[in-house]
């Protein structure tokens, strides 16, 4: 990591997680920048417009956070900074995996936390071996802890994520949920009977669960180019950062929760029908694709164009590749 990169990541500590509009995405886009190859003085001109116009400034909490209280603060949004700070702090002294093995089991079930940006924020922090970044990963899942309050306990088993995504498509008929947020949306969809007697489980250990959620992720995505969905993606590939680096963590009881979120984010859009998907034939290179990227000032086409080139070298899929021109091309209209 450049030192201007962790400069920047150690200053973005001043912005609050809830920015103008959107969640502060700002330290995961200036890692990704970094990873597509932008120098390090599209790093610093890419923060400076995020600072002025999307930053909202840290909200101090109203209370400290000790090393053995954080349980307490589950939950309670105003408590990000403290949280942040306190899971920072530890990180540095006691080590990152220490912090994490001991946090994440604890929040697992609420991993739908501020639209899984908790997760995908750990993940990245996590890659970047930042213990600020990690630190508010781990305040994201606590202060914005979202448990879905449901079950997969009667839930009848299938074959596959597609066939369980289908059983849902087909209950739903297309019926779309409304929410503040993406979160409020896959609250609606979680509180809604017909969703929930839909419901199964995959018949499939917690790793081929994620690699199958991953595939249809990038499917539904190329066929709806749907918000929504796109965080579907990116969760997909937080969760085989976080899952591949602590794989003790990925215990049936987080593989289930994270299950549950991203059957809750698939109702909430319409559960549309899985359909086949099968990249052009013509495609750019990612050199290119990645040039397009780093002059974006949206950060979701920057996140989802590094997260694209980080899943199809893992699974070899170039539907990510497709994916990741086709979003890079629509910034540029």
């Amino acid at each position: 990591m450049s030192s201007v990169l962790a400069r920047l990541l150690d200053a973005s500590d001043r912005f609050d997680l809830a920015n103008r509009g959107t969640v502060n995405h700002l330290p995961m886009a200036l890692f990704a920048l970094s990873r597509l190859g932008a120098p390090d003085s599209r790093l610093q001109e890419y923060f400076g417009w995020w600072e002025q116009n999307r930053a909202l400034p840290r909200r101090p909490s109203p209370r400290a956070v000790a090393a053995g209280s954080w349980r307490n603060e589950i939950g309670e949004a105003d408590m990000f900074d403290a949280l942040a700070a306190s899971f920072g702090a530890r990180a540095e002294a006691e080590g990152a995996d220490a912090l994490i093995g001991e946090v994440y089991p604890a929040v697992a079930d609420g991993v739908a936390a501020a639209a899984f940006h908790g997760l995908i924020r750990l993940a990245y922090g996590v890659e970047a071996d930042h213990c600020g970044e990690i630190g508010a990963g781990l305040a994201t899942l606590c202060s914005r802890h979202a448990p879905l309050d449901i079950s997969l306990k009667a839930a009848p088993e299938t074959a596959s994520v597609e066939a369980a995504f289908v059983r849902i498509s087909e209950a739903l008929g297309g019926r779309r949920f409304t929410g503040q947020g993406i979160i409020g949306r896959m609250q609606a969809a979680a509180a809604d009977l017909h969703f929930v007697a839909s419901l199964s489980r995959p018949a499939l250990p917690p790793p081929t669960l994620l690699a199958e959620l991953a595939g249809i992720a990038i499917r539904l995505y190329w066929q709806t180019a749907d918000f929504t969905v796109l965080h579907l993606v990116t969760t997909s590939h937080a969760a085989r950062v976080l899952f591949g680096r602590y794989p003790q963590l990925l215990t049936q009881q987080a593989a289930d929760a994270l299950w549950l979120a991203a059957c809750a984010g698939y109702a909430s859009v319409g559960a549309p029908m899985p359909q086949p998907a099968e990249a052009p034939e013509e495609l750019a290179a990612w050199p290119e694709i990645g040039a397009g990227a780093i002059v974006s000032n949206d950060d979701h086409v920057i996140k989802m164009t590094y997260t694209c080139r980080c899943e199809e070298a893992y699974y070899r899929d170039p539907i990510y590749r497709a994916v990741a021109a086709r979003l890079v091309a629509a910034g540029k209209s």
